[in-house]
């Protein structure tokens, strides 16, 4: 009898996650199997789920980069690009010159500042935009020219021979009338060439109101220096005279340490206004153009002259509505406005254009063939789906807030000038007292001095004397510091700095001599007297633009 063998028993199967999900299992599973099925599977899903919204929301992956929740910075290091120098080289200063006047900085300011660049490419700009607006007077004439190579196969296995076209085509298009609504687009487009214009000339303001801050603030500075280094020796002679005494045991220790803290306060109001300074410098290098490094060699701010201005307010007040450019640029804003609520209300009238168009046709094998077509065309629009409605509305909601913005650049203009005009007024006022208190606190030191020597007198005497002629002196330089930036804002507000062609007695320069000449009030000079601020920018009268009646 033969013996079987007996049958092979199956090798085990492995519980792993992928046995478990693939292949059916003999045996019940136990509930630690369970669960790790059903966690593969919900992951699984949850994967498929989350992949197809992304795909969805975002199937380009375009936000790749963007932060997962707000506060957290986006810039990637690829985004950072390196900032090229400035392709336009600054003007320098003249070498070999021992101090700059205001009217020199003033000129190189509007060479190099970028102020005077973006203005000027504003213009050009909007020049281009006046072309481009009057070319809709012209005709459109277009060439195009079509090649084509065709070949036709029938169900049969017939074959038509290879086609070879080539059609040239000449169109000409050109509207004829439109109701108005070129010239509406051109009086917009001219309008505003003449705000860039008043744009241009009120950056060319703001870069000499610039200019004439920072060329004050240094001046002042450079005397605050003087003054703090004055008090540095004065408290250090104190200090000196008040040892002197000590050891001759006629001071008590307390004068030392009053005089030596009196020493160390000078001393750091001395460090406190050498930083101002070499800051002051930095703000006048850029607003010239130049490095903030640039040193820059001034003369010293004149204290003893007065400035004077005899003019009343009412007649700057009035040049200002006249001659201010802001105003004006807001003025013309508001006839580009009109006339652009005048072109959409245009818009949906008919027009009427001439087309004609001259074709050849060259077809190999068939000879040429021409096409000739001329004819109007006249187009009216009956329904925009309410868009011309809205543009109209846009257009007058934009006209009346560029007529009050008019209104609230006539009220700031006013309002800057009688500010700048009295803050001028009570600076000049008070230079004379604060020019009398320095002689006079200084002759109180000098016999001070003399007294606490021979101890007539006291430290704290002393110091305080030191004190008040820091502070009259002080007090002299800042008056006359915000007289003439006061003034400087003046003749901003007034729309009368223009190009800085100041002459050698000019107003607005404190460190030139002699004294300017008293301005005259009446109103026939008031025009002539102006120009000691400087001489008024050329400015352009609209062209084909209805000007508005003046406001009372």
């Amino acid at each position: 009898m033969r013996l079987k063998r007996p049958p092979k028993s199956p090798p085990p199967v492995a519980l792993g996650p992928k046995n478990l999900l693939l292949k059916p299992l003999s045996k019940p599973l136990l509930w630690p199997q369970l669960r790790a099925r059903a966690v593969l599977i919900l992951v699984a899903l949850l994967a498929v789920q989350t992949a197809q919204a992304s795909f969805f929301t975002d199937p380009l992956d375009v936000n790749a980069g963007t932060p997962a929740k707000p506060g957290v910075a986006a810039a990637q290091p690829r985004d950072f690009a390196v900032i090229p120098r400035p392709k336009k080289e600054p003007t320098s200063l003249p070498q070999g010159q021992q101090a700059y006047t205001l009217a020199e900085l003033s000129a190189l300011a509007l060479q190099n500042n970028p102020q005077t660049r973006v203005a000027w490419a504003g213009l050009q700009a909007q020049a281009a935009a006046v072309g481009m607006a009057q070319s809709a007077w012209l005709p459109k004439i277009n060439l195009s020219v079509s090649a084509q190579q065709a070949q036709i196969t029938s169900s049969s296995g017939y074959a038509i021979p290879v086609q070879k076209t080539v059609s040239p085509n000449v169109s000409l298009s050109w509207v004829l009338w439109d109701f108005g609504q070129r010239d509406a687009s051109i009086n917009a487009a001219r309008a505003a060439q003449i705000a860039a214009r008043f744009a241009n000339d009120q950056a060319i303001q703001t870069v000499l109101a610039a200019v004439a801050n920072a060329y004050y603030q240094s001046l002042a500075d450079r005397v605050l220096i003087l003054v703090n280094t004055q008090s540095v020796k004065t408290a250090q002679s104190a200090l000196d005279s008040a040892q002197a005494r000590y050891r001759a045991g006629q001071a008590t220790i307390s004068d030392l340490y009053q005089a030596r803290a009196a020493l160390a306060r000078a001393q750091g109001t001395l460090a406190t206004a050498e930083q101002t300074r070499r800051q002051n410098e930095g703000t006048l290098a850029s607003s010239l153009g130049l490095p903030v490094n640039t040193p820059i060699v001034l003369a010293p701010l004149e204290t003893l002259v007065v400035p004077q201005l005899q003019t009343q307010v009412q007649a700057f007040l009035d040049q200002a509505i006249a001659h201010n450019p802001n105003l004006q640029n807001a003025q013309a804003l508001t006839q580009q406005a009109r006339a652009t609520l005048d072109q959409t209300e245009r818009a949906d009238l008919p027009s009427i254009s001439l087309n004609a168009s001259q074709g050849i046709r060259f077809q190999q094998g068939l000879g040429n063939s021409q096409t000739n077509s001329i004819g109007l065309t006249l187009t009216v629009p009956l329904f925009t789906g309410f868009n011309q409605q809205y543009q109209t509305a846009q257009a007058r909601a934009k006209l009346t807030q560029a007529e009050a913005t008019r209104d609230n650049t006539y009220q700031t203009t006013e309002l800057a000038v009688w500010q700048a005009y009295y803050a001028f007024s009570g600076a000049a006022a008070g230079m004379p007292s604060a020019r009398a208190q320095v002689e006079n606190a200084t002759e109180a030191l000098k016999a001070l001095q003399a007294q606490y020597a021979v101890g007539y007198t006291t430290i704290q005497d002393l110091l305080t004397a030191q004190s008040t002629l820091a502070t009259a002196q002080v007090t002299l330089a800042q008056d006359a510091l915000n007289a003439y930036i006061a003034l400087a804002k003046l003749g901003a507000a007034v729309g009368q700095l223009g190009t800085p062609d100041f002459s050698d007695t000019s107003l607005l320069d404190p460190t030139l001599q002699p004294a300017p000449p008293p301005i005259q009030s009446t109103g026939a000079k008031t025009a002539s007297s102006l120009k000691i601020l400087a001489e008024p920018p050329a400015f352009s009268a609209p062209i084909n633009v209805p000007v508005e009646s003046s406001r009372p």
